[in-house]
């Protein structure tokens, strides 16, 4: 027997055993109620699996996306609205940071957030930090639409006066050291309260608006639970609607910065599939 054929069922071994371990290696994994197949995984290539996912209770769709462990962009969507699925598949933050995704107002550019810190049964204690600073060279703004939830604490002396028409709250509780709260107007990052502080550090942290109105500063570790809004620019992500409008599906092209529109022939356009001039095949 000539030697090619004697290494033959050699050769055929290894490759049934590499087959069966590439099979392996691509069954669906789950986060939650998501199940991943392929191709999802192919999160380089514009062809991927991008139809809308959970996390919990909330639905990712562009321009956010839920990542992998380890990626960084994805042509499912914005690089700034990755979304990390953890907990079992119950908490929703982005790009695994402090800030949790609560809920998306899709139609008006805005998500509920919260932030880890100040959350929970203590977040009370630990409001001496500012907000605007963790978020401040992100692609989101904290929404006017807010009100401004203020804090004092490391007061030397005596509480100061109450404004007209309201009062501080002893929030102090579990605390160290006493914090006392009042919940002023409307959230401005620029511009804090102009509140009387005495001889007191001062900050303040943004609280949902509609929730702020029926409640009072009692009600501080509610509010801060409840999260506030956050909004994002729609240029900067495009027009999705008019992309799904003119039949196409929303994608992320990483390399323009830019939406690009999927439609029907399998090639991505500018931003949407009525629009002129080239288009490329995925």
């Amino acid at each position: 027997m000539r030697p090619a054929l004697l290494l033959l069922p050699l050769f055929v071994s290894l490759l049934l055993q590499f087959h069966q371990r590439a099979h392996a290696d691509c069954e669906p994994a789950t986060c939650g109620n998501l199940t991943v197949r392929y191709p999802l995984l192919l999160s380089g290539s514009t062809h991927a699996y991008c139809e809308p996912a959970t996390c919990g209770n909330l639905t990712v769709r562009y321009p956010f996306w839920l990542s992998g462990s380890n990626q960084s962009s994805s042509p499912c969507g914005h690089p700034a609205f990755q979304v990390w699925c953890s907990d079992d598949g119950s908490v929703a933050s982005l790009g695994g940071s402090a800030i949790h995704v609560l809920g998306v107002d899709y139609s008006n550019n805005s998500f509920v957030a919260s932030h880890t810190r100040i959350s929970g049964a203590n977040g009370v204690c630990r409001t001496d930090f500012n907000m605007s600073s963790t978020i401040a060279l992100s692609t989101f703004t904290i929404s006017r639409r807010n009100r401004a939830l203020c804090f004092l604490y490391n007061c030397s002396g005596t509480m100061p006066e109450p404004p007209i028409g309201g009062g501080y709250v002893n929030a102090t509780s579990n605390c160290s050291t006493p914090v006392f709260v009042y919940l002023s107007g409307s959230y401005n990052w620029d511009s804090p309260p102009a509140i009387a502080t005495g001889q007191c550090s001062f900050t303040y942290v943004p609280v949902l608006g509609p929730e702020a109105e029926a409640m009072t500063a009692a009600n501080y570790s509610r509010l801060l639970d409840d999260g506030f809004v956050m909004e994002w620019e729609p240029a900067a992500v495009g027009n999705c609607s008019a992309c799904n409008a003119s039949g196409g599906q929303c994608r992320y092209d990483n390399a323009a910065a830019a939406l690009a529109c999927l439609c029907s022939d399998g090639n991505l356009k500018g931003s949407t599939c009525a629009t002129d001039g080239e288009s490329h095949s995925h």
